[in-house]
């Protein structure tokens, strides 16, 4: 008697490697094509960020400040990170030991965590400089292209909704998840322009960046599960 095959979990095929790798070259591509505009205005703000931001000093108040200070803090990685692994662990196949669902939340985690470095490192080596100080209503570090704490929030929103929206039914429960993980990634961006500190360029530029990392690393996942079936990379 032959084994059945594999089931796919429904609603899951819209996700196909191909798919993925077309959305990582067209967000890459327009990524690219903003890093470049960005790095030869050089110390010139363009004319958009100037104006948003402006729009945003005059609309500032305690109680909207005091919330996206708030909401800030879901890009922090010292808190998403931790967070994540556990979510990685949980939504591990039930079946699998302890130390397999362990092992496979490990390897989820540091594939999102070296996005998020990689998006690090990219700022570090824009080095474009943030809106004054003066306009601050939140803590900030570094250069200011593409923003970290969106960065994060976008990668480690989406990838926690990848993980669990494979233990739900397809239809209105997966579209909740994603919708909540589109509108938590920007409010975390929208956040850092609020509190004066990024630039809107620099917002949607980590939005593209994570977009390009997310699409490349599931692509490459989904291609490898069909040639290479091992235990880790199996929910």
């Amino acid at each position: 008697m032959k084994d059945d095959p594999p089931k796919v979990p429904p609603g899951r095929t819209v996700f196909t490697p191909v798919n993925c790798l077309v959305v990582a070259i067209t967000s890459g591509i327009c990524f690219a094509i903003l890093t470049i505009w960005i790095s030869r205005q050089g110390s010139i703000v363009p004319n958009m960020d100037r104006s948003i931001h402006n729009w945003v000093m005059a609309r500032r108040s305690k109680i909207n400040i005091k919330f996206a200070r708030g909401m800030t803090w879901g890009g922090v990685i010292q808190i998403v990170l931790p967070v994540f692994l556990v979510v990685a662990v949980l939504a591990t196949d039930a079946g699998h030991t302890f130390t397999r669902r362990l092992k496979s939340g490990v390897v989820i985690t540091l594939v999102a965590s070296v996005g998020a470095y990689l998006g690090l490192s990219i700022n570090h080596l824009q080095g474009r400089v943030r809106p004054p100080m003066a306009d601050w209503a939140g803590t900030a570090g570094g250069p200011s292209f593409p923003s970290g704490h969106t960065t994060v929030a976008t990668i480690f929103a989406a990838s926690t909704v990848w993980l669990i929206s494979t233990r739900v039914h397809a239809g209105w429960p997966r579209v909740t998840l994603w919708t909540a993980a589109v509108l938590y990634a920007v409010a975390v961006g929208f956040s850092r322009i609020w509190l004066g500190v990024h630039w809107p360029t620099d917002v949607i530029g980590s939005w593209l960046y994570a977009l390009t990392w997310l699409a490349a690393s599931a692509a490459a996942v989904l291609y490898i599960r069909r040639r290479w079936p091992h235990p880790l990379l199996h929910k």
